[in-house]
């Protein structure tokens, strides 16, 4: 998180800043290039964004995201760069607008640390579907409990992945890419692998997979 550490000279020995002007950034985010590609996740989160900024009558000074980006750590390109811009932008920003906490980041104790170096400098993460106020105790409290629940999540998720992968291996199938020279098919409601014509694995381990 080299851009977050540009914000820790304000942490030691200086009072929080707090001005607050109606200036904000919007950022969405999906976690794979799929649904990037076949959902609707990204559109309605900017609408819903938009929607909200309205309402409270901030102006947008920049979109970041609107594209993938894993949540599991916060080494992001779209992530760190709005990080950069709310930084160093010449006219004050005073918020960060995500749909959910979980778009903003899914990396639990490093989200609330992120978040807390953010207010030092006068700028809060807001959530459009999870309102709370972050300027109290309680609210921020309530954040870092939704930061937290979404890291939990995310490990309950990835315990499921591995597991699931596990049994399918166990069964002899196969949960990944091809090896390169095989196509995945479905046969009968059945997953397969055929050969192309630049076949390279020995056809005894596709018949092997096959009869899994």
């Amino acid at each position: 998180m080299k851009n977050i550490r540009a914000f820790e000279k304000f942490a030691k020995g200086k009072p929080a800043k707090t001005e607050r002007n109606n200036t904000c950034v919007i950022y969405t985010r999906v976690s794979t290039r799929e649904q990037a590609e076949h959902n609707m996740s990204l559109d309605t989160q900017r609408r819903a964004c938009e929607t909200y900024v309205r309402k409270q009558g901030y102006r947008i000074m920049a979109y970041f995201g609107g594209t993938y980006e894993s949540a599991k750590t916060d080494e992001r390109i779209e992530f760190n760069n709005m990080l950069s811009f709310v930084q160093k932008s010449r006219e004050k920003i005073s918020y960060i607008v995500v749909y959910s906490v979980d778009r903003f980041s899914r990396s639990g104790a490093n989200a609330i640390y992120i978040t807390e170096q953010l207010k030092l400098v006068g700028i809060s993460v807001v959530s459009v579907s999870q309102p709370t106020d972050v300027n109290t105790p309680s609210g921020c409290l309530q954040q870092n409990i939704q930061f937290i629940f979404s890291e939990y999540d995310n490990q309950l998720r990835r315990e499921k992945t591995v597991a699931g992968m596990r049994d399918t291996l166990l069964r002899g199938g196969w949960c990944f890419k091809p090896p390169l020279g095989y196509d995945t098919v479905t046969i009968n409601g059945k997953r397969k692998i055929v050969s192309n014509k630049s076949q390279s694995v020995p056809m005894e381990i596709l018949r092997a997979f096959n009869a899994g």
